[in-house]
């Protein structure tokens, strides 16, 4: 195993690396999600930790009155290309594709975008996440475990905060901050009523930053996969919208962006069919099917690594811990107090066209995200300027 991780580039860099299983790519965490949230910081006077994307500050220097993100849950750069025209309305105002973040999936994505940190400061790593203080593996947005209500408070909330993006700009003192979405400080219920909203914002007097957030094409992909023609109709859709709305909008930068995208999964390893593997096992496996955290019994952390690769070393990198954090795959900054005990002792993280379950009962998608894969990673960043 350690020939494999010896291959590893140093994170920084976009190199690709051809290894047994084909491509592997590694974020690039100068250019990624993390720092379009820095561009937006440093534009409103606020404070930013990471470096900023140079072709969004070049834009934000017509000095507009209203700042739009748009995110598109699953919208990767690799189904913009495959669903739409190379002269649609997106495509003619691609800036260029970057990167989402480690692992590549809307908990970590959007926490990034909405703090300006990468995974490993704020500690949002994934779907689903062990809490020691209360000995439960928790899904941090849902704030449940096995399908119950986690705690009489919100877990994640309690264990791993951060100051949000929209604090940070109103402390600046120099514009507003609005989430628009079905959980956000202005709450919608459909496409149209963000759509309608972020109009309104933007029509109302002083300077502010408003993000929208819609679950599309992300919640397609997931039931009939990447390629499917409901898909190709959504992102077609809300293209035609987006386009209509930036028609009727003044002195805005409209941004338009990812936080994933997606590979269809030929396959889904459940663990209890492999009762070795699951003996090995002191909790249950937590994070993501694609970025799986291992929490092992002390007497088969030496083992495990030759037991895994036995089974599924072909469709996964697995890397301990200790790697990780060298490796900085989180990304830069100063580690989060608990992101230790989140990714396990091991993680196996897909580098191909499969993912791991814990049992039968587990959720299986058509389409996922959170490997290593290009699908996965690139995103693509979309501007509209209405100056």
């Amino acid at each position: 195993m350690n020939k494999i991780y010896n291959l590893l580039t140093v994170p920084g860099t976009i190199d690709k690396i051809f290894v047994n299983w084909g491509c592997i790519i590694m974020i690039d965490y100068n250019n990624c999600i993390v720092n379009l949230a820095c561009s937006v910081l440093k534009f409103f006077g606020a404070e930013y930790t990471h470096d900023t994307l140079k072709e969004v500050d070049e834009l934000l220097k017509y000095d507009y009155k209203n700042v739009v993100v748009i995110l598109l849950d699953g919208l990767g750069y690799d189904a913009m290309q495959y669903h739409l025209p190379e002269d649609s309305f997106f495509n003619m105002h691609l800036i260029k594709k970057y990167y989402s973040v480690f692992p590549p999936t809307t908990t970590s994505a959007t926490t990034s975008l909405a703090s300006g940190l990468t995974p490993a400061e704020h500690g949002w790593l994934g779907w689903n996440l062990y809490f020691s203080e209360i000995d439960k593996i928790v899904c941090a947005f849902t704030n449940t475990a096995n399908g119950k209500v986690a705690a009489d408070y919100h877990v994640a909330g309690r264990y791993i905060p951060y100051v949000s993006i929209y604090e940070k700009i109103k402390n600046a003192g120099i514009a507003d901050a609005y989430s628009v979405s079905l959980y956000g400080s202005n709450r919608i219920e459909t496409f149209d009523g963000m759509i309608e909203e972020i109009k309104r914002l933007c029509n109302t007097p002083g300077r502010k930053y408003v993000y929208g957030y819609w679950e599309s094409p992300d919640d397609l992909m997931h039931k009939f996969g990447c390629y499917h023609k409901l898909v190709t109709d959504n992102i077609n859709t809300i293209e035609a919208k987006i386009e209509n709305m930036c028609r009727e909008l003044s002195d805005t930068l409209v941004i338009v962006t990812a936080d994933h995208g997606h590979i269809n999964v030929q396959n889904y390893y459940t663990l209890t069919d492999y009762p070795e593997i699951i003996s090995m096992l002191e909790r249950p496996i937590s994070v993501e099917p694609r970025a799986t955290a291992f929490y092992l019994k002390n007497e088969y952390l030496e083992v495990f690594p030759e037991k895994f690769q036995k089974y599924f070393g072909d469709d996964f990198l697995l890397l301990p811990k200790e790697e990780i954090i060298e490796r900085k795959l989180f990304g830069p900054g100063k580690m989060h107090p608990k992101f230790e005990e989140f990714i396990g002792d091991y993680m196996a993280i897909a580098v191909k066209d499969k993912g791991i379950v814990y049992s039968d009962d587990s959720v299986r998608f058509v389409s996922h995200h959170a490997g290593l894969t290009e699908k996965e990673m690139v995103i693509p960043l979309i501007a509209i300027c209405k100056k």
